[in-house]
This record gives structure tokens, C-alpha cells and sequence, in this order.
């Protein structure tokens, strides 16, 4: 629906002639809420979530036309969720049954024209999105840790394991007696996307034919480039996409020098589908290997149904441990009320190097519906 927000008076900007202006705003969102059945190979549980890939949100985004063809406007969008898929682990739901967790994701205003878009706030940094071509946004077949994350590596005994081979106690709380974390999914898989949201000066180009590029610098000298390609090419549509970006301060990514990555998906106009992605995360610390991960996924659309594989695997995120996955998903979309449901089932291991205890596999059901509102 299209309200009226803010007076926005900006005088001689970018050279425009500028009087009051209000700027025209559309209110959107959605609601994504999850079942998941969820094994560790020593216990199970079952949990209502909410989807840490997309999760229950709303938003405020709107621009207005200032004069010799440079539009002004603001996004503001904020993420509200009782028990986020991600911290979720038999016995323990970390957020809490009837707990919430906000996250402010975007809070910017930019400024677009021929010249491409200025945009200055909270936002995407420019890699955000390079590794995720094949990105389904209900989250059903990608961003496995949005669902697995939580889940703790155990021995045939239950205890957790901690990066240094160490045990937790079945029972014993999640830190061993040097105060050492019990390692989960997160620990070793990362799809190492970029730097994520924080504040940022972005600037992405107009498009030069197929290709849109990107360039990022925020705080603590966090900075990103990025290329994008978008093209029909053949009997079907290709996207692309890479990035390299740099945390030497750790702000965002502890211990890393340099991130880079990138992705490709070819999708046939009769609907199958090919993806792969790769991304490697470049150690700061000396004698600390680089961390790689890579992916592959083939799927294939009919009307509104979508139905995916993706095999993973991943080396050296936590370092000499080896993390192999894979997920089959189905999503079918209801266009007229913009709604997904959804269900997805992953299935994880984890090689432990010599001299530490082997681990049990994981295996998690997920069952879900996305209702968007405008």
C-alpha cells in the first residue's frame, strides 16, 4: 500500500534541484515458520522454528524522484523470530519457546540514476549473495546451517567433541573444564558469503550488458568487491557471480585475511537446473590452514513446484576436521497468496583427524510455509 513517510528536504545533492519531497513508502514482509524433526545421532528432538534463511520480518522501502533523473529513497527492514532455526539442538533451545530475537538488516537511504546507485547505511556488503546463485528463498534447500547449526557433534558415548579433541560430558553443560566449546555444525561449515550486512558506502554500476559490479567499504575498514552476470545464453539462463573481499581486523570474521568465492547456476527453460559453488576463507593466523568449501546441486521446476539436490562439503573450517553433506528439498509456491511450503531432509558427517574420537552423522526434517504480506 503506498503511504507517505518523513518530509525528506535535501538541498544540492549530486547537483539535483531539490525541494521537499515525501517519500512513498510500500510496508512489506513475511512470516516463516518451520517444523523440524532433528537427530544428532545420540538424541532427538522436535522443534517449531523460525527459518534463520528468511526469516519472520517486515519492511519499510521507498524513493522518490528528486530531479535531472536521480531518484532518492530509504529501506528499513527488521527481523523478528521466536526460536530461530539456528540455535536450536535436542534438549536445549537456545532463544527460548516463547523468546524473540530482533536484528535490524537494513537501515540506509540511496540515491539512483544512469550512473548506477549510491547507497549509504546499513546493507549488504557488495559480496553479499556471491556464493548463493541457487539461493532458494524459502530456505528449504540451501543455507544448510539455518537449520543444522545448532546441532552438537557427539561421540557413540553422547559426549560433545571440542576443537582440540576434547570431551564434553553428555550431561556436562557445553564447554569442556578448560572452558572450551563443544563444537556444532557451525563450527565446521561455512558458506562463507562475503561479510554479510553492516554499515557500509556501496556503489553498484549500472548494467554493462550482462554484468552489474559492486564496491563496498565500512567500518573497521571492512571492504568488498563483486561481479554479477545474468544472461540467456542458449537453451536456457545463466547467472554468475564472484567476489573477494578483506576482514584483516576480524570484525565480522575472526582470524581471516582475505574471503573470496563465487557461483554459477544454468537453469533450462524446460526447468532443470545445475549449480555449483566454491569460496575459500584465507587465514590470518600463521600455521592456521585456509578454510574451502564447495558445493554442487541439480534441480528441476515444473509450474510451481521446485525439487533440489545439493551435495556440500567442507575442509579446515574448524582446521583438520572435514564436514561432507547432503540435502534433497521440495518447495511449491502458491502465486496468488505468496506462499511456499516446504520440505527439505539433510543428512551430515563429520571426519575428525587421527587421535580424535569419531562422531555420530546428523540427520534433520524440515517442514515449513512462507506467507509474505504488502
Amino acid at each position: 500500500m503506498n503511504k507517505k513517510i518523513l518530509a525528506l528536504a535535501i538541498a544540492g545533492v549530486m547537483t539535483a534541484p531539490m525541494a521537499a519531497q515525501a517519500v512513498k513508502y510500500k510496508l512489506s514482509g513475511q512470516v516463516n515458520r518451520a517444523v523440524v524433526f532433528m537427530d544428532d545421532g545420540e538424541k532427538s528432538a522436535v522443534r517449531n522454528v523460525d527459518s534463520t534463511s528468511s526469516g519472520t520480518r517486515f519492511r519499510l522501502k521507498g524513493s522518490q524522484d528528486i530531479g535531472n533523473g536521480i531518484k532518492a529513497g530509504m529501506y528499513w527492514e527488521t527481523q523478528f523470530q521466536s526460536s530461530r532455526s539456528f540455535s536450536q539442538r535436542p534438549n536445549q533451545n537456545a532463544d527460548g519457546s516463547n523468546g524473540g530475537a530482533g536484528d535490524l538488516r537494513q537501515a540506509n537511504v540511496f540515491f539512483t540514476g544512469n550512473w548506477g546507485k549510491l547507497t549509504i547505511g546499513q546493507t549488504d556488503g557488495a559480496g553479499n549473495g556471491a556464493t548463493e546463485s541457487d539461493w532458494v528463498p524459502s530456505g528449504a534447500y540451501h543455507g544448510r546451517t539455518s537449520f543444522t547449526g545448532g546441532l552438537r557433534w557427539r561421540t557413540s558415548g553422547g559426549a560433545g567433541i571440542t576443537t582440540g579433541g576434547g570431551l564434553v560430558a553428555a550431561a556436562g553443560g557445553a564447554v569442556d573444564a578448560t572452558g572450551t566449546a563443544a563444537m556444532t555444525e557451525s563450527s565446521t561449515f561455512n558458506e562463507f558469503d562475503a561479510f554479510s550486512r553492516h554499515d557500509v558506502i556501496r556503489y553498484d554500476s549500472p548494467k554493462l550488458g550482462p554484468v552489474t559490479v559492486a564496491a563496498s567499504i565500512g567500518n573497521d575498514s571492512i571492504w568488498e568487491v563483486a561481479a554479477f552476470a545474468d544472461a540467456d545464453l542458449g537453451g536456457g539462463n545463466l547467472l554468475l557471480a564472484g567476489f573477494y573481499g578483506e576482514d584483516t581486523q576480524g570484525v565480522r570474521s575472526a582470524g581471516t585475511d582475505g574471503r573470496w568465492g563465487g557461483s554459477i547456476r544454468y537453469q533450462f527453460f524446460q526447468g532443470t537446473k545445475i549449480s555449483g559453488t566454491y569460496a575459500q576463507n584465507e587465514s590470518l593466523a600463521p600455521g592456521v590452514p585456509d578454510a574451502d568449501v564447495f558445493t554442487v546441486g541439480v534441480g528441476h521446476s515444473w509450474g510451481n513446484n521446485t525439487v533440489s539436490f545439493h551435495y556440500s562439503e567442507a575442509t579446515d573450517v574448524t582446521p583438520n576436521f572435514d564436514d561432507q553433506a547432503f540435502n534433497v528439498g521440495f518447495d511449491h509456491h502458491i502465486p496468488k497468496a505468496k506462499i511456499d511450503l516446504y520440505a527439505s531432509f539433510f543428512h551430515t558427517e563429520l571426519d575428525t583427524p587421527a587421535g580424535v574420537a569419531s562422531v555420530e552423522d546428523h540427520n534433520t526434517v524440515v517442514v515449513g510455509a512462507r506467507v509474505k504480506f504488502k
